[in-house]
């Protein structure tokens, strides 16, 4: 749950400052598309006061693409007067960014004198728009176009502030969520080695207890006159030993997990020799707690693969916690079928 609202909330952040910068660029474009009309404007007033003639009382800029705008003037300049006007225009404004322009001549109804002019400061070449490929527009009088080829990455590099700002969130964001994802796995696997230290402390119990038991009856003198008896607690003693062995490996193993999950040993196990073998080291615990033990099992073999130790442990478990938590004289019934899905 904490994961899942610590990604919400980081979606939110992200999705915030998307919507922020986008708004930043927006007013951005309206800035500088004001800033460009307003540049052209003062261009037109300097060539008219130049030429005498009466400023037009209409818009005589017209931005017929966002990278190009056109300005009637009603009289042709000369292209280096031109270049002056637009160059301490555009700097006054700020707008230091690389344009193209070009005279509309109405008498011979083409471009001409079109210029490239380098305001960026930057020394590398550029390719300027070829003639043909100015936009040129059907008018009854004289204009001049300007085209800006580099605008939006103007306009972008504006927002340099927004943009930093956002990848560094965005670097912070991964950061946290990394370091949410390494506590979570690294309380995932805290868990998962508590629940195996808790269930494999449950389970020495059972072993040990035989152990014991075996133990205080091999002190009897009168074991040595029963050989056989004698031999049958000294093998319990020896396979809950060994069982006690295992059972340390699985522990040592799992101080050394890293993966964060119980690495199982998987084997085939005939199901009735599993269980025949597990109850046998129940015999002595059986008599004491004065309990009748009885199996149901198939003639069939019920054949699995599985982690013999694991199951083995498990079968311990429920009849010592039958023996443990029942009344007195109790009966313990275990049966043994094979399902579709399960055994």
């Amino acid at each position: 749950l904490i994961f899942i609202l610590a990604l919400l909330s980081a979606a939110g952040i992200i999705a915030t400052q998307v919507y922020w910068v986008k708004r930043a660029y927006d007013l951005q474009e309206k800035e500088f598309n004001l800033n460009v009309n307003t540049g052209l404007r003062n261009v037109a007033l300097k060539i008219w006061e130049m030429k005498k003639i009466q400023p037009l009382v209409y818009n005589v800029v017209d931005q017929v693409a966002p990278e190009y705008f056109i300005v009637q003037i009603n009289d042709h300049v000369d292209a280096d007067v031109l270049k002056h006007f637009l160059t301490v225009e555009f700097e006054k404004r700020n707008l230091l960014t690389d344009f193209e322009y070009g005279m509309y001549d109405c008498m011979s109804d083409t471009i001409m004198n079109y210029h490239y002019v380098q305001m960026s400061g930057n020394n590398e070449k550029f390719t300027p728009t070829s003639i043909k490929d100015f936009p040129m527009l059907s008018k009854e009088n004289y204009y001049f176009g300007v085209m800006f080829p580099h605008r939006k990455n103007f306009v972008a590099s504006q927002l340099s502030i927004w943009i930093l700002s956002s990848l560094g969130l965005l670097c912070v964001l991964i950061f946290m969520g990394f370091v949410v994802f390494v506590i979570m796995k690294q309380k995932r696997l805290s868990e998962v080695q508590k629940d195996f230290v808790n269930n494999m402390t449950h389970e020495f119990k059972t072993p040990l207890a035989t152990i014991q038991l075996s133990a205080e009856v091999l002190k009897n003198p009168d074991i040595v006159q029963k050989p056989q008896r004698l031999l049958n607690y000294a093998t319990i003693i020896d396979k809950e030993a060994a069982q006690l062995a295992l059972q340390v490996e699985r522990v040592l193993q799992m101080a050394h997990a890293e993966k964060g999950e119980i690495q199982l040993r998987s084997q085939s196990i005939v199901w009735q020799d599993l269980i025949k073998e597990t109850t046998n080291s129940f015999e002595d615990l059986l008599l004491r707690k004065n309990a009748a033990l009885h199996l149901h099992l198939p003639e069939q073999q019920i054949v699995s693969a599985g982690d013999k130790l694991h199951l083995k442990n498990a079968i311990s478990n429920l009849i010592d916690n039958a023996l443990k938590y029942a009344e007195e004289n109790p009966v313990i019934d275990i049966h043994l079928k094979e399902s579709k899905f399960y055994s």
